[in-house]
C-alpha cells in the first residue's frame, strides 16, 4: 500500500528542511523551492539515501503557476494528505521607508503564496488531511522595522482561520504555528551578533529556537490524532509570549 503524499512549500532549507525529515518518514515527500538549489538538491538526497520517498519541485510560490505546479508534483507521488507553507522572508525597512515595490513583495512573498496555498490546498488535499501555516512571532508581537512582514504574516493567521471554516466538513484541518526568533542560515546572515545574542535571552528557554523545535510542533498538528484542533495558532517561541 502506497503511503500518502506530503508537499512541504519553501522545503529546501532551515525549517522546512527540518519539516521534510520528519515527515518523510511516513510519507513521499514534495520538497518546493524557488533558490538555492544545491541545498534542496542535498536534501532530497539525504532522504532519499536514508531511505525515504522524495523528490524536488523547483517552483516559484508568490505565482499561481509556480503553486499549481508544486501540487501537481506532489499528486504524482499519491494521495495529497499533508501541505506545510514554510514559505517567507523578511527585512528591516522603517515605516518612513516603505516604497510600492517593498510592499508588494513582502505580501507576495509571505501572504500571496499562502493564500494561493490554502486554495490548491482546499482544492486538492484528501479527506482527514492535514494543512499547517508557518507565521511568526511577528504577527502578534509587532516588532519595529517589521511592519510589512507582521502584516503579511497576521495576514495568513487570519486566512487560515477562515479555510479551516470552509473545509471542516471534510475532516480536513488548517493550523499556523507561530514561531519566534529560530536559528536558521536566514536569521544569522540578516542579523547583527548582538541582536541573536538579544532575541535568545528574550524568552522563557533563554535561547533561539531551532528547525527541529518548529518541525517538532508541525508534527503535532499533522497527527492523526489531531483532528479535533483546526483554525488554531499555536506559538511554539520558547514562552515568548
Amino acid at each position: 500500500m502506497s503511503v500518502p503524499s506530503a508537499l512541504v512549500l519553501g522545503g529546501g532549507g532551515g525549517i522546512g528542511a527540518a519539516v521534510s525529515r520528519r515527515l518523510v518518514v511516513d510519507h513521499a515527500v514534495t520538497v518546493g523551492f524557488h533558490e538555492k538549489a544545491d541545498r534542496a538538491k542535498a536534501l532530497v538526497e539525504e532522504l532519499t539515501g536514508a531511505g525515504g520517498t522524495a523528490q524536488l519541485v523547483q517552483s516559484d510560490a508568490t505565482t499561481e503557476a509556480g503553486v499549481v505546479a508544486a501540487f501537481d508534483a506532489a499528486e504524482e507521488l499519491g494521495e495529497l494528505r499533508v501541505v506545510v507553507h514554510c514559505v517567507g522572508g523578511w527585512g528591516y525597512p522603517r515605516i518612513t521607508d516603505l516604497t510600492e515595490q517593498l510592499i508588494d513583495e513582502a505580501l507576495a512573498l509571505n501572504l500571496r503564496s499562502a493564500l494561493l496555498a490554502l486554495r490548491e490546498s482546499a482544492r486538492r488535499v484528501v479527506d482527514g488531511g492535514r494543512v499547517v501555516m508557518l507565521s511568526s512571532a511577528a504577527a502578534s508581537m509587532a516588532p519595529k522595522r517589521q511592519s510589512t512582514y507582521a502584516a503579511a504574516k497576521a495576514g495568513v493567521e487570519a486566512a487560515a482561520r477562515v479555510a479551516a471554516k470552509e473545509v471542516g466538513g471534510r475532516g480536513v484541518t488548517v493550523n499556523v504555528i507561530r514561531p519566534g526568533a529560530t536559528d536558521t542560515d536566514t536569521l544569522r546572515e540578516g542579523t547583527s551578533p548582538r541582536a541573536i545574542e538579544v532575541l535568545a535571552g528574550s524568552n522563557a528557554m533563554r535561547r533561539l529556537g531551532t528547525p527541529e523545535d518548529i518541525a517538532a510542533a508541525v508534527m503535532t498538528l499533522c497527527a492523526e490524532d489531531s483532528g479535533w484542533i483546526t483554525g488554531a495558532v499555536v506559538d511554539a517561541n520558547g514562552g515568548l509570549t
